[in-house]
C-alpha cells in the first residue's frame, strides 16, 4: 500500500514537471515580439504626403494582410496636432458600404500629440490570419487647427514573413455615422507612418512538436520516479 501511494505521488510529480515544461516551452516560442508591419521614413517637409484631418469630413486608413496569427498586438500611429484636437481609431476586417459593427475588432479615442509622435492607439490585441484596416478620423478641433496623420515621401516598409501591405485609403466629405462603412478611394503605396508589433503564434505543427516533446518528458520523468 505504501509503495502504491509513493508511486502515485511520484506520478503526480512527474505530471507537474511535464506541465511546467510545456508552459515554459510555449512561453519560449512567443517570447520575442516582432514587427508585423511598419512604415517609416524621412520627415515630410513639404507636407505633401501627410494626411490632414478635419471634423466630420475626413477619414484616413491603411491595411495589411497576414496569413499567420499574432497575440499581444500593439498598434502605433505617427500623429501630430494642436492642443485639444481629438480623434478615433478603428481596427476592422472590412471597410466600405455594407461594413457593420460586426466587422470591428476594436476602436479607441485619443488626443493628438502636440509634436510628431508614434502614438500607441491599440495594445494587447489577438489577431488571427486575415486582412485588417486601421482607420483614423478627427472628432474635435484643436485650439489652432486640426490633427495630422504623419507621412513620409520615401516610405521604408518592414514586413514580417506572411504579411503583405495593401496600401492606404481615404474618404472625404462622405463619412457615415459608422465611419468604416464610408466609401473609400485607394492608393497602392502607403505614405502614412505606423507600426504594428506582436508575438507570433506557433503554427499547429510547432505546437504539436511542443506537446509531443512535453509528453515524452512526462513519461520519462514518471518512469524514473516510479522506478520502472
Amino acid at each position: 500500500m505504501k509503495n502504491n501511494i509513493a508511486d502515485i505521488i511520484s506520478w503526480h510529480k512527474g505530471i507537474g514537471y511535464g506541465a511546467f515544461l510545456l508552459i515554459a516551452l510555449t512561453a519560449d516560442s512567443g517570447r520575442s515580439q516582432s514587427t508585423l508591419i511598419s512604415v517609416s521614413g524621412p520627415p515630410d517637409t513639404t507636407h505633401q504626403y501627410e494626411g490632414g484631418l478635419a471634423v466630420g469630413g475626413d477619414l484616413l486608413g491603411v491595411s495589411w494582410t497576414t496569413t499567420s496569427a499574432f497575440s499581444n498586438v500593439n498598434i502605433s500611429i505617427a500623429l501630430d496636432g494642436n492642443s485639444g484636437a481629438t480623434g478615433t481609431a478603428y481596427l476592422t476586417t472590412k471597410i466600405g458600404p455594407g461594413t457593420t459593427i460586426a466587422n470591428q475588432i476594436a476602436s479607441t479615442s485619443f488626443a493628438f500629440p502636440s509634436i510628431s509622435t508614434l502614438a500607441p492607439v491599440f495594445t494587447g490585441l489577438n489577431l488571427g490570419a486575415g486582412t485588417y484596416y486601421l482607420l483614423v478620423r478627427q472628432t474635435a478641433n484643436g485650439v489652432n487647427g486640426n490633427g495630422v496623420w504623419e507621412g513620409t515621401p520615401s516610405p521604408n516598409l518592414t514586413l514580417a514573413p506572411n504579411v503583405t501591405a495593401n496600401g492606404e485609403y481615404w474618404s472625404y466629405n462622405s463619412v457615415q455615422s459608422f465611419a468604416p462603412a464610408s466609401s473609400f478611394s485607394e492608393g497602392f503605396t502607403t505614405y502614412f507612418e505606423y507600426r504594428v508589433t506582436g508575438l507570433p503564434v506557433p503554427e499547429p505543427s510547432t505546437a504539436c512538436l511542443i506537446l509531443f516533446g512535453g509528453g515524452v518528458a512526462v513519461w520519462r520523468r514518471s518512469r524514473n520516479l516510479i522506478g520502472f
